[in-house]
C-alpha cells in the first residue's frame, strides 16, 4: 500500500510539530505552501523533505488530484481563505485551532457537518484526557474544577485568551457537553473571569487567572475519588487519606490524599513528539482508511469554543 501523501498551507513552527507526527504516522509530506508573505518556505520544505513548494497557497489547492490530506495552519486570520475551497475538495483536512476567532462565521458549521474536515485540539488525545473522561463516564455527575492561566493585556484586547484558552474550553466542551454557564463573575481590573458551567454530568467552576504565576488545572471531584491534572499533560487519581504520625523531627500528624494511578501524557523516549500529535495525525489517516472520526474536535465544536469564549469576555 502506498504512503498517503500530505499537502501543507502555513509553515509557522506548529507546522514542524505536525510534520514530524504526520512522518510517524506514515505519511509522505509531499506539497508545501507557506502563507502570506512569508519567508521560510524554501528552508520549511527542505528540513521536511518537501518536492513541490508553493509561493502561493492557492496553488496546492488547485493540485488537489496530487495529494490525499491536507494539513491548514497559517496564522488563524488567513484560515478562512482556504476554508471553503477545501470544502470543495472534500478530502480529509486537519485545521490549526481555533479556526477563527468569530463565533458569528463559525456557527454557519453545523453538528455533523463536514465531518473529514477536524479541527487540531490536540489535548484531546492526551492519555490523561482520556482518562479524564472514563473517570467521568463511570463515576456519573461530577464537581470540577479548572484553573486556565493566560498571559493578557486587556489594553491590547483578548487575542490570546480566544487562540490559547481555548484548549481548556474544548476539553471542557469534549468532557462535559452542552455547556451552560449559570454565573459570569469579571475580576477586578479586569484581571480574569470565574465562570461556573452546568452540564448533565457536572458543574464545572472556571477560573481564568490571567498574568498568574500557575499552570493549567483540572480537578474532577467524585463521591469517593479524585482526579487531578496539573498541568493536563499530568493525571493522578487519589482516594482517601495517608496517615503519617509524628515523628521527633516534624511532632505533627499529617494527612496527605492517597495517589492510587498516575497518567503522563509527556513526551517519552519511545515517542518524543509534542503530546497528542501522533494520535491526531493517526485519526486523519483513519479518514483515508473510511473510518468515522472518534476523538477529533469537528468544526462544530470549534464553533461551540468560541462561542463559550466570547460569551466569557463580554
Amino acid at each position: 500500500m502506498k504512503k498517503p501523501k500530505l499537502a501543507i498551507i502555513g509553515t509557522g513552527n506548529i507546522a514542524h510539530f505536525h510534520c514530524e507526527a504526520f512522518k510517524k504516522a506514515g505519511f509522505i509530506i509531499s506539497h508545501g505552501a507557506a502563507s502570506y508573505n512569508s519567508k521560510n518556505v524554501e528552508s520549511f520544505c527542505k528540513k521536511h523533505e518537501i518536492k513541490k513548494i508553493y509561493s502561493d497557497p492557492v496553488g496546492i489547492l488547485k493540485d488537489s488530484s496530487e495529494w490525499d490530506a491536507i494539513l491548514l495552519s497559517p496564522p488563524t486570520k488567513y484560515n478562512i481563505d482556504y476554508i471553503e475551497e477545501i470544502f470543495s475538495i472534500n478530502k480529509p483536512a486537519l485545521i490549526e485551532k481555533p479556526v477563527a476567532t468569530n463565533p458569528q462565521y463559525l456557527s454557519k458549521f453545523k453538528k455533523n457537518s463536514h465531518n473529514n474536515i477536524r479541527v487540531a485540539y490536540n489535548r484531546r488525545f492526551y492519555a490523561t484526557t482520556q482518562r479524564a473522561k472514563n473517570f467521568i463516564e463511570k463515576e456519573g455527575f461530577i464537581n470540577a474544577r479548572m484553573e486556565l492561566p493566560e498571559i493578557v493585556n486587556t489594553s491590547e484586547g483578548y487575542e490570546s485568551v480566544l487562540l490559547n484558552s481555548a484548549h481548556g474550553i474544548d476539553l471542557l466542551n469534549y468532557l462535559f457537553p452542552s455547556l451552560k454557564i449559570l454565573k459570569n463573575i469579571h475580576f477586578e481590573n479586569d484581571q480574569g473571569r470565574m465562570v461556573i458551567f452546568k452540564a448533565k454530568n457536572g458543574i464545572i467552576n472556571l477560573t481564568m487567572n490571567w498574568n498568574s504565576s500557575s499552570n493549567f488545572i483540572l480537578h474532577l471531584e467524585a463521591e469517593t475519588l479524585r482526579l487531578e491534572m496539573k498541568p493536563f499533560e499530568q493525571c493522578n487519581i487519589f482516594k482517601g487519606m495517608e496517615v503519617i504520625e509524628p515523628t521527633k523531627k516534624l511532632p505533627l500528624r499529617r494527612y496527605i490524599p492517597k495517589k492510587i494511578e498516575s497518567v503522563s501524557s509527556f513526551p517519552t523516549q519511545d515517542n518524543l513528539l509534542k503530546p497528542g500529535f501522533y494520535e491526531q495525525a493517526m485519526e486523519i489517516k483513519s479518514l483515508l482508511e473510511g473510518e468515522k472520526p472518534k476523538i477529533s474536535a469537528s468544526l462544530y465544536d470549534a464553533y461551540i469554543t468560541q462561542k463559550i469564549l466570547n460569551n466569557i469576555l463580554v
